[in-house]
């Protein structure tokens, strides 16, 4: 004979807990497997972007041809260079400093072709026998720098 009583289902109760467990832990399971696929992949590009960003920069190869100071109509200076990589590179700044002041010059759309010269002539008031500093940046962010004196 069975009891009838408080704890007469218990059986029930355990096997519909364990299938309630199961499909929580299925549930979420997926949820982490999908989350990880995503977040993977979202680590893949980045990781995909950088090394090609990386791999051109080490391609970049700028040289400065000749730099030239002039005085008509106002005070200039004009830089030539030579894009000696094999791919095309955008300058995107050009800095003058000397002991005493700092000049930065934006450029939007300063392409040198692969193998071609390219020459930028910017307005400059330079004092005659102050060296500048000249620093050349790249979209990249490679940086070129070498010092002349008008």
């Amino acid at each position: 004979m069975r009891k009838k009583g408080k704890y007469s289902r218990s059986g029930l109760a355990s096997i519909v807990t364990t299938a309630m467990m199961l499909t929580t832990i299925a549930i979420m399971g997926s949820g982490v497997v999908v989350w990880g696929k995503s977040n993977f992949s979202a680590n893949e590009m980045v990781v995909a972007s950088s090394t090609t960003t990386s791999v051109n920069r080490i391609n970049e190869n700028l040289a400065i041809e000749k730099i030239w100071f002039g005085i008509n109509p106002q005070k200039f200076v004009n830089i030539t260079m030579t894009n000696n990589g094999n791919i095309r590179l955008n300058v995107t700044q050009i800095q003058f400093s000397t002991s005493t002041t700092s000049n930065q010059f934006q450029f939007s759309n300063q392409a040198i072709l692969p193998k071609k010269t390219g020459s930028i002539q910017i307005p400059y008031s330079y004092s005659d026998n102050i060296p500048i500093n000249i620093l050349i940046t790249t979209s990249r962010g490679s940086i070129l720098t070498t010092q002349a004196s008008p």
